[in-house]
């Protein structure tokens, strides 16, 4: 399974209306958006199985600010419990520029997936 098979397996059940990369014409609220940025981890020698670490950027946006807190320990919650999973990152207030009455929250993590 590739990484966003994985993420949208794994964010859906925390909240159906989960998208990659950006959120589609005419959303609804609250919503998930994800992106993923991949490095290759350089160690695997020719042979071995090689990996990647994939830095999982997640945007929480809603309707009100309260809706924000469950969202992001269910989505947190969700990532932690993959046996991928490495490390949580950097978090907080993000803005929504194209609909500013909207309030939003990032978050960063960090999974570890074989290169196939």
């Amino acid at each position: 399974m590739n990484i966003r098979e994985l993420l949208l397996q794994t964010l859906t059940p925390v909240l159906d209306n989960t998208w990659a990369v950006e959120l589609p014409d005419n959303p609804t609220f609250p919503a998930i958006v994800y992106d993923v940025r991949t490095e290759p981890e350089g160690w695997a020698c020719a042979g071995q199985v090689a990996y990647e670490q994939h830095t999982v950027a997640i945007v929480i946006i809603a309707e009100t600010v309260e809706e924000i807190d469950p969202l992001h320990r269910a989505a947190t919650a969700a990532l932690m419990a993959l046996p991928e999973y490495l490390a949580d990152g950097e978090h907080g207030d993000a803005a929504f520029e194209e609909a500013p009455q909207l309030f939003g929250y990032f978050s960063n993590h960090v999974i570890r997936l074989r290169n196939i």
